[in-house]
């Protein structure tokens, strides 16, 4: 049995050779993650300490820091189709929350929304990848609770003072009765300014919830 799954990996291998999404290192064939074992390491030794966003009074939790090989992987993944490896971002996600278990200390979980043009554009929400994986694994529901209500700038084009004043009023609660008195988890794939984050917490505490925390898988200094 053990020779006909070596004969089996190889086959694959062959016709179709897999190779690390960071650094380019070949994989085995059946590599779950599509990212070799150092380019994971590397990630996980950016480990972040929970803060406070300056933009809102919100506990804001992250994964790893933004910049070397996570910097590049978000982009891959959001922009250059490599939606595989929200199952290696996620997983991360995982392992931070259980060493941080106030994180799951909640109701509910959801995710900042894209606008319906950009999602179009897209045809994912990244975010959405990202918590599903977590709300399997602690059996807590994941709900759509945030719209989008205007298109807006691309943040990274902005300013810092430039992106508060693109959010101001961009997000609204599709259904007050489903976060009223709820403890969230709002969960984003990267933070920079925080800006979205907070605009996004600030929306879902005056439309009733209880309490918000915000998680990312990366975050800039």
């Amino acid at each position: 049995m053990q020779a006909i799954k070596a004969i089996a990996k190889n086959f694959i291998n062959l016709l179709y050779p897999l190779h690390c999404f960071g650094c380019g290192k070949p994989l085995d064939p059946l590599d779950e993650f599509h990212l070799c074992a150092p380019c994971i390491g590397s990630i996980k030794s950016n480990a972040m300490p929970p803060f406070e966003l300056e933009t809102a009074p919100i506990k804001a939790y992250s994964a790893c820091l933004y910049e070397g090989a996570s910097k590049e992987l978000i982009h891959k993944f959001k922009y250059k189709d490599k939606t595989i490896l929200a199952r290696i971002f996620s997983k991360l996600m995982i392992d931070c929350i259980e060493e941080n278990p106030e994180l799951v200390d909640i109701d509910l979980i959801t995710v900042v929304p894209l606008h319906k043009t950009r999602l179009r554009e897209r045809e994912f929400n990244q975010s959405l990848l990202l918590a599903g994986p977590i709300s399997k694994k602690f059996r807590i529901p994941l709900k759509n609770t945030l719209e989008k209500a205007r298109k807006t700038k691309y943040q990274n084009e902005l300013s810092k003072g430039e992106r508060m004043t693109n959010l101001k009023g961009a997000f609204k609660v599709c259904d007050k009765a489903e976060i009223g008195g709820r403890n969230i988890l709002l969960i984003d794939d990267v933070m920079t300014t925080g800006a979205t984050l907070g605009e996004c917490a600030k929306t879902l505490l005056a439309g009733g919830a209880l309490s918000v925390r915000c998680f990312t898988f990366a975050r800039g200094i």
